[in-house]
C-alpha cells in the first residue's frame, strides 16, 4: 500500500483526489483521510481544498518540492539493491488488455507465480487508462519511447471469424462488402475492418449490431450472435475446436500485427524484471 507521502505525491501531480485514486485504484474519499492524516502528524495544510478542485498550499509546494526527489531516491535504492538478490524478489505491475488478461496472462502469471512464491503481480487492464505505475505491458505496438524497450512475442492478427451455428442460420459472406447484410460485432476501439481486394486495401465501417471491448465482442460471436473481428489470442483455440469459423481469409490484411511487451529499459536487467520477461517470452513462444 502506498505511504501517506507517496499519496500527498500524487494528489499534487494528479491535480485531485480523483486523479490519486485511479492511479491507487482507491475511492477519492480514502485518497482525502491519507492526505488529512499527513496533515495532522506534520501540523500543516498541505493542500487548499474546495468544492470545485484541489490545489497546494504554498507550505505543499514548499514540502512538494523536497519530497519528489527524496521519494524517487528511495524507490531507486531500492531497485538498485534487487541487482544483489539472486531469485525474483518483489511486485511488478503488469498491464495488458482485459480480453488477453482473462484469456491468457491470469493463467500464465499463476504458473509464475507458484515458481516464484517471494513475487506478488497485480494484473491490471489498460482501458482502465495511463496513469499506472506499469512495469510491463503487453500490447499490439512496438512503444516509440526511447525510454521502453519493445520484446516481440507473438503474431497476433485479426481474424474474421463467426460461430457455426449463426453461419447455418445467416448465411457465409464470400466476399467483405457481404458483411453490410451481416449482423457484425465491433470492437469500439477498433470500428474499421481492413481488408484486400485484388492487391488494393479495402478499408469498411461494419453495421455493428453490438459495440464493446473485446471479451464481450468474443462472447458474443461464440454465443452466434454476429460476425466478429477478433485477435488471434482470443480465437486460436475455438478455431481448432470449431466452435468459430474463420471467415474472408483470402481477403485478409497480412500486414504484419504482433504482440509486444513492453518495459523500461533502465530496469528490464533487474532480477525480477529480466526473469519475468523471459518467463513471458517462453509462454508465448510456444503458441497460444
Amino acid at each position: 500500500m502506498a505511504s501517506e507521502l507517496e499519496v500527498f505525491i500524487l494528489v499534487a501531480e494528479s491535480g485531485g483526489f480523483a486523479g490519486a485514486a485511479r492511479r491507487l485504484r482507491l475511492t477519492p474519499s480514502a485518497i482525502s483521510r491519507r492526505v488529512a492524516l499527513l496533515e495532522d502528524k506534520l501540523g500543516v495544510q498541505l493542500l487548499s481544498r474546495t468544492t470545485r478542485k484541489v490545489e497546494l498550499t504554498a507550505a505543499g509546494e514548499a514540502y512538494f518540492a523536497r519530497i519528489k526527489p527524496l521519494l524517487a531516491a528511495i524507490a531507486s535504492a531500492a531497485d538498485d539493491l534487487e541487482q544483489f538478490s539472486p531469485i525474483p524478489v518483489g511486485q511488478l505491475v503488469v498491464g495488458a488488455p482485459a480480453a488477453l488478461l482473462e484469456r491468457k496472462l491470469v493463467g500464465f502469471v499463476e504458473e509464475y507465480l507458484h515458481a516464484h512464491p517471494q513475487m506478488r503481480i497485480e494484473l491490471v487492464p489498460t482501458e482502465l487508462g495511463s496513469n499506472v505505475d506499469y512495469d510491463f505491458i503487453v500490447q499490439s505496438l512496438a512503444s516509440s519511447d526511447k525510454n521502453k524497450v519493445s520484446m516481440k512475442l507473438t503474431a497476433n492478427p485479426w481474424t474474421i471469424c463467426a460461430a457455426p451455428d449463426y453461419l447455418e442460420r445467416h448465411g457465409t459472406p464470400q466476399h467483405p462488402r457481404d458483411l453490410q447484410a451481416h449482423n457484425c460485432l465491433v470492437i469500439s476501439t477498433h470500428p474499421h475492418w481492413q481488408f484486400f481486394v485484388e492487391d488494393k486495401e479495402l478499408n469498411i465501417v461494419p453495421p455493428s449490431r453490438l459495440i464493446s471491448f473485446g471479451s464481450a465482442v468474443y462472447r458474443a460471436a461464440l454465443d452466434g450472435f454476429g460476425i466478429a473481428r477478433l485477435a488471434a489470442f482470443l480465437v486460436n483455440d475455438d478455431l481448432g475446436t470449431g466452435r468459430l469459423v474463420k471467415l474472408l481469409d483470402r481477403y485478409s490484411d497480412t500486414r504484419p500485427r504482433d504482440l509486444y511487451l513492453i518495459a523500461d529499459a533502465d530496469k528490464i536487467a533487474l532480477a525480477k524484471h529480466a526473469g519475468f520477461a523471459e518467463f513471458i517470452k517462453a509462454k508465448f513462444a510456444a503458441g497460444f
